[in-house]
């Protein structure tokens, strides 16, 4: 079974538009902006940031170095073969160096391929070209050249440290700002999309021997501009049927081997493609096959990336859904850094679950905030409904994925008209609120969520929470949602719109704003429980310690009573002062009430706040 995947983009077109890019995909963020200043192409579509990814890989590749200061060399030696764009640098999750090098065109990189790269003659193994890999070091070191250039990036995929993240957020002067601020922090990055990319062209690199006409996509967070630092990467394996492939005028076609046996042809194909993970890919490590899915999948890590990748044969109407996600994300700023928020207060409050059950997951999250931001107002809508976008398409936009899939829907955004989105001009403080009183007031039990019509639909069945499909519209993408998990969703909301709205007359405090939405109860109890102006002090050994609750209902706080067996085996009552019971225990270890408790303790005496 093939499928046609419409990713015919000539080098004419693509060339026509590498100024246009050049300068707006220096950072991720960049893939959802757009340009105010050029009233004829305010958005870049989707195909062309994708062409741009993989255009960039196709001239890249990631070089293995002792550190950062390997650069100077590395930079050195690989520019007296070719032009180099930029030079970023990150570190794996086992403190290896790497360096992810650009250059100025794809022949550069075949060029210093061709002259320098070798293979190990002492090692016995079945070499390939790959676009990984390492530096060797060597004594001389004299004729190394010092650049007139310095790194991109030094450990440029490094996630925020949480505490330096709450500082920050705590430090901002608005909600919005902090909000921003969230998003800024936790995003993914230019190095997380160009690593991306540079696994999916590895595999396709390694597959282009096997099959003809074989692509590798990413798709998923990863590219639909909603994935955070070190998101999972989601690959499909699919067929490029070109214009030239199917030219009816030529006679010759290749001969072909077809598959037989009862099992799903492409089942068969993607054990090979496990086989050749293990045996062929450097980095894939762990593979894992699950392949009587009704999509095949296998499952890998790259070691040299640190990603944990899902590669899926013919999911093409997954790449499509990420190309929807991506311009809803596009069409105004303000949406992803909402979805952002929202995403990470259901971690905090327990909503998302990294395994999977009964809990909402982040894909139902984020169609959640794209339909409250199709609700009217009384200046209007933010986002478009796909109603809109299904009515704008002409035949340019026409997409069949498999099993005879209609993904069709304008893609050309600057042909969508200006009335129909963006319309508000609500901050992300007023917006977060906003959201939280719609689904508190929202009805779960009769009503469904559909960013097709942008309006509540009756749900078709009595499931606990329905979302449409807004490409497969016969599917609940939240089925599995549980009603004890919708009770939850309903009180969580109903909570988080009281304490965001309760904060605004409040001053700002350790806690203000986000902080107090999204830092967990237990380590902010604690933290006003440790730290109380300057006293440095515990406030109440009662709630760090497991005490008598009796006696603290009593008031009897500085007194326990104890029983001990006399010399004739008689129980009798002591009264024993706390200071007597911690004196005769001074060396034993203090217990605390759970773990969680306990290493905020350690980890707040270690920074000499008690």
């Amino acid at each position: 079974m093939s499928v046609l995947f419409q990713t015919a983009i000539n080098t004419g077109k693509l060339n026509s538009f590498r100024k246009l890019l050049n300068t707006s995909f220096k950072t991720c963020n960049c893939l959802c902006m757009r340009n105010s200043s050029d009233v004829n192409k305010r958005f870049v579509s989707f195909d062309e940031a994708v062409a741009q990814r993989r255009a960039e890989a196709r001239r890249s590749f990631v070089v293995q170095v002792n550190s950062e200061a390997s650069f100077n060399e590395l930079y050195g030696y690989c520019s007296k073969y070719a032009s180099i764009n930029g030079v970023h640098h990150y570190k794996n999750s086992v403190g290896e160096h790497f360096m992810l090098v650009e250059f100025a065109s794809e022949d550069n990189l075949k060029e210093v391929i061709r002259s320098c790269s070798v293979h190990q003659k002492d090692i016995d193994v079945m070499a390939l070209q790959s676009p990984f890999v390492w530096f060797r070091a060597v004594n001389d070191k004299k004729g190394a050249i010092v650049p007139n250039a310095t790194l991109s990036c030094i450990n440029g995929t490094e996630e925020v440290d949480e505490d330096v993240l709450f500082e920050q957020l705590i430090n901002c002067n608005s909600v919005s700002e902090q909000i921003q601020t969230l998003y800024d922090k936790t995003a993914l990055n230019d190095l997380g999309v160009r690593l991306r990319y540079m696994v999916a062209r590895q595999l396709e690199t390694v597959f282009e021997s096997m099959y003809a006409n074989v692509a590798v996509r990413p798709f998923g967070s990863s590219v639909n501009g909603f994935g955070k630092m070190g998101c999972d990467l989601d690959l499909v394996l699919t067929n490029v049927v070109t214009d030239e492939m199917s030219d009816p005028s030529k006679r010759l076609i290749f001969q072909e081997k077809k598959c037989e046996g009862g099992r799903s042809p492409w089942q068969r194909h993607m054990e090979l493609v496990a086989e050749t993970l293990e045996l062929r890919v450097p980095g894939a490590t762990r593979v894992h096959r699950i392949l009587h899915a009704r999509v095949p999948i296998v499952k890998f890590a790259h070691y040299f990336t640190d990603m944990e990748c899902d590669l899926c044969y013919n999911n093409v109407s997954g790449v499509y859904m990420s190309e929807l996600l991506w311009m809803y994300g596009t069409l105004d700023p303000r949406v992803r850094p909402l979805t952002f928020v929202v995403r990470r207060w259901a971690q905090t409050v327990g909503l998302t679950n990294i395994h999977p059950g009964r809990w909402i997951t982040n894909f139902p999250l984020t169609l959640m905030v794209l339909f409250f931001l199709q609700q009217k107002t009384k200046d209007g809508s933010i986002l478009p409904s796909f109603k809109t976008l299904f009515q704008k398409a002409g035949k340019e936009d026409i997409r069949i994925a498999e099993e005879n899939l209609n993904c069709t829907f304008l893609r050309d955004l600057n042909k969508l008209p200006a009335e129909t989105y963006g319309q508000s001009d609500a901050s992300l403080e007023a917006l977060l609120l906003q959201f939280f009183e719609f689904y508190a007031q929202f009805d779960f039990e009769d009503k469904a969520i559909s960013i097709i019509e942008g309006i509540p639909v009756r749900k078709p069945n009595n499931l606990a929470l329905y979302i449409v499909n807004p490409l497969e519209q016969a599917l609940n993408v939240s089925r599995n949602v549980s009603f004890e998990e919708c009770e939850r969703l309903k009180l969580e909301v109903r909570n988080a719109a009281w304490q965001l709205d309760a904060g605004y007359d409040r001053e700002k405090s350790d806690d203000w704003g986000l902080v107090a939405l999204l830092e967990k109860k237990a380590a902010r109890s604690l933290k006003r429980l440790l730290k109380v102006g300057n006293s440095q002090r515990l406030v109440s050994v009662k709630d760090l310690f497991n005490e008598d609750e009796e006696n603290e209902k009593n008031g009897k706080s500085k007194t326990k009573l104890t029983k001990k067996s006399d010399k004739d085996g008689n129980v009798k009552e002591v009264k024993e002062t706390l200071s007597q019971i911690y004196g005769k225990n001074k060396e034993q270890k203090m217990k605390f009430k759970n773990s969680h408790i306990a290493s905020e303790v350690y980890r707040i005496r270690r920074d000499k706040i008690v």
